[in-house]
Parts: structure tokens; C-alpha cells; sequence
């Protein structure tokens, strides 16, 4: 399936910002100074590219296929796993955003705290999110729908792809990973740990 090849690229570089990510908080918690503007990048990339690009052409255009599909299984994998798993990363996120809003005003411990909460519980969620989705989500779909409805799952992704290609939101975020990693480097997370 094209949309998968291009969902699992696209995890590829999700994690690759959420390595970073631990690092960043790593560093904070090491007594580097936290930059406020750079845990906003994470709002940025966390809306924009994993939800509005990411989640939204698997929502959009390959869960809504599965759920209305696949029977109770398929309904029961998108709108009480995946779906739910989407919102709470959304949570984290909203999370974040309220806490750099606090330590704006004030700086306090407490306040530092929710923000690498934030950021650490939106980084750990994603990270089996897409685990999951990986080896069990794609796999499904790709045995179980039909080469028909597959095509047209396809083409929905392509166009959308080429669409935002245009406008340089691949690209955009790439250079935001790439930036950000130069600054922050990358802490691999428990999972690639654990099965080393």
C-alpha cells in the first residue's frame, strides 16, 4: 500500500523528533536552561506535522475506511485504540502548552516539571502509538481491505502529499528535525533499548 509506505516513512521521522525530544528534556533536567521557545517547537511539530499531516491522513482517509469496513474488529482497533491514543496525544500536548504559559509568568519548579511532564508523556505515548500501528494497524488493513478500496485510500494520500509538498510542509518539519537534533542530539527510548 502506497499511503502505508508513506505513514511509516513519515513515523520514521516522528520518532526521530521524539528522541530529540527526550534529549531536550534530559538536558533540563542536567541544569541546561530551558528554552521556552524550543519546547514550543514541539507544540508546532506535534500539531502540525504528526496530528494535522500525520494523524490526519490516517484518520481521514485510511481509519474512517477500516472502521466503516472491517466490522466490530476494525471498529473496535480505530475508534477504541487508535483514535483514543490520538486525543491523549493531543492532551500532552495541550498539557505543554498551558505549562510554558505558567512558567512565562513565573518561573517555578512546579511549573518546569509540568513542562517536561508534558513533553515526556506526549514523547513516550507517540512512541508505542506508532509501535503499535507499525505492527499491527498497517498489517491489518493492508490483509483486509479490498485492492479497490485500497486504490482509492491511495490516491486520497497521494493527492494529499502532493498538495502539501507545495506548500513545503514536508519539508518545513524535516528542517525543524534536523535542526533541532544538531542542537539537542537524541536519547534512543526504551523500546529500541530494551530490544538491543
Amino acid at each position: 500500500m502506497y499511503c502505508t509506505d508513506i505513514m511509516i516513512k513519515e513515523h520514521d521521522n516522528i520518532l526521530q523528533f521524539l528522541k530529540v525530544v527526550r534529549s531536550m528534556c534530559c538536558k533540563v533536567l542536567e541544569g541546561e536552561e530551558l528554552i521556552p521557545e524550543d519546547f514550543r517547537n514541539i507544540i508546532d511539530f506535534a500539531r502540525n506535522y504528526s496530528d494535522r499531516h500525520h494523524h490526519g491522513k490516517e484518520e481521514k482517509f485510511l481509519f474512517n475506511e477500516m472502521e466503516s469496513r472491517l466490522g466490530p474488529i476494525g471498529e473496535n482497533l480505530i475508534r477504541h485504540g487508535m483514535l483514543v491514543e490520538h486525543e491523549m496525544c493531543r492532551a500532552h500536548i495541550l498539557d505543554l502548552e498551558n505549562a510554558l504559559a505558567l512558567w512565562k509568568k513565573e518561573q517555578k519548579t512546579i511549573y518546569k516539571m509540568d513542562i517536561l511532564e508534558g513533553a515526556m508523556g506526549y514523547a513516550t505515548l507517540l512512541t508505542r502509538h506508532i509501535t503499535k500501528e507499525n505492527a499491527v494497524v498497517y498489517p491489518f488493513a493492508e490483509r483486509q481491505l479490498s485492492s479497490e478500496v485500497i486504490e482509492i485510500v491511495d490516491k486520497k494520500v497521494s493527492d494529499y502529499e502532493n498538495e502539501t509538498e507545495e506548500r513545503g510542509v514536508q519539508k518545513h518539519y524535516l528542517d525543524m528535525i534536523a535542526s533541532m537534533r544538531e542542537r539537542y542530539g537524541e536519547i534512543e527510548d526504551q523500546h529500541d533499548i530494551i530490544n538491543q
